[in-house]
């Protein structure tokens, strides 16, 4: 199996989308309640500034699985050296290592564009995402309660933080 792990692309956004989709489907790994045309996962990548990246996992010339990079908010510089993450690996691709290889990708980026830090929401109930994250190093620092609702079920949401080493210089 030849992965490729290499950052998307506009021309990527169908494929990406799909990804998504298939796990917004599942209704139970992500708090994404509703699916993406790719239109919007087009528009979404066109957005992207030079410190936001989505990072593709291609098998095969198929997108399997993909992450993103970013600042976790744009309206305050006071937290400009944190920034947020989202993961998605469509599930017959699952426990192959993908998803450790897309993290070491998106941490080199995090790293070179001066983040210090990232921060994650898992659902709580996720618990092959939690394992996931924590392998990675992310330690958690809180639980929302009840803060998803998907369908007719709350969820409580995990917080999780990750220091990054030997980060360069806040851009």
């Amino acid at each position: 199996m030849g992965i490729v792990i290499r950052k998307a692309t506009v021309n990527d956004a169908g494929q990406v989308a799909d990804v998504m989709n298939a796990v917004i489907a599942e209704g139970k790994y992500t708090l994404l309640d509703r699916p993406f045309s790719e239109e919007e996962e087009r528009a979404f990548i066109l957005s992207l500034s030079d410190r936001s990246a989505v990072y593709a996992a291609e098998i095969d010339g198929e997108i399997v699985a993909a992450q993103s990079i970013g600042l976790f908010t744009d309206y305050a510089d006071s937290v400009r050296h944190v920034a947020t993450m989202g993961t998605w690996l469509r599930r017959d691709f699952r426990g192959r290592g993908i998803g450790r290889l897309l993290a070491e990708e998106s941490f080199k980026f995090a790293r070179s564009v001066g983040y210090m830090k990232i921060v994650i929401q898992v659902l709580a109930d996720n618990e092959s995402a939690l394992r996931f994250y924590r392998r990675l190093g992310f330690q958690d620092i809180g639980i929302a309660r009840q803060h998803v609702r998907l369908g007719d079920k709350f969820h409580d949401e995990v917080y999780l933080e990750k220091l990054l080493e030997n980060a360069e210089n806040i851009t």
